[in-house]
């Protein structure tokens, strides 16, 4: 079992070795996943990974187990405040050199096309994490940020509108 992830691997030799990886890597490793996160990686948080490469007998390809975990940090679309959402996301793939190979695989299993290069395994897992940002994040319990100030400018409006019955008023008085 591998502790260190290692950036470039060859898949089929991983598959081959039957190599298993569990390790801790900071966020700020995946650049574009950084760009979509409200801090900006500046939190220090990990992301665990746990992958585990094996030839699947039963779809016959070399394939992959991965798991993972972290808590990201994002801009509710409510209240456009950071708040923190947690991801635990698995995937199974499998690895084929030609995607006409792959056409009758179930949906659910990951296809990953490969060569003769390696395949970098930042980049996998952060197209993992990537997908598990939702479009538009909402944290239920965020206030409506453009209802407070709604209701401010309506309040400010009522206190500066001179009230259209004054007049009316004055010339009931006036009798």
């Amino acid at each position: 079992m591998l502790d260190k992830l290692p950036n470039l691997i060859d898949p089929i030799d991983f598959v081959n070795h039957h190599k298993q990886i569990k390790a801790r890597v900071n966020q700020s490793e995946f650049p574009r996943l950084v760009a979509q996160l409200a801090d900006g990686g500046q939190n220090n948080r990990s992301v665990e990974v746990e992958m585990r490469f094996f030839y699947d007998k039963t779809l016959k390809f070399p394939a992959f187990e991965m798991q993972v975990k972290s808590c990201l940090s994002v801009e509710c679309q409510r209240s456009l405040q950071p708040f923190d959402i947690e991801v635990n996301s698995q995937v199974k793939g499998v690895f084929t050199e030609s995607m006409t190979l792959a056409e009758d695989l179930p949906s659910e299993v990951e296809i990953y096309e490969i060569g003769d290069e390696r395949i970098s395994l930042l980049e996998l897992i952060e197209d993992e994490l990537l997908l598990s940002i939702p479009l538009s994040p909402i944290n239920e319990q965020a206030p409506m940020a453009w209802q407070e100030a709604l209701d401010e400018t309506v309040e400010q409006e009522a206190e500066q509108k001179p009230n259209p019955f004054a007049a009316l008023e004055a010339l009931k008085s006036k009798k």
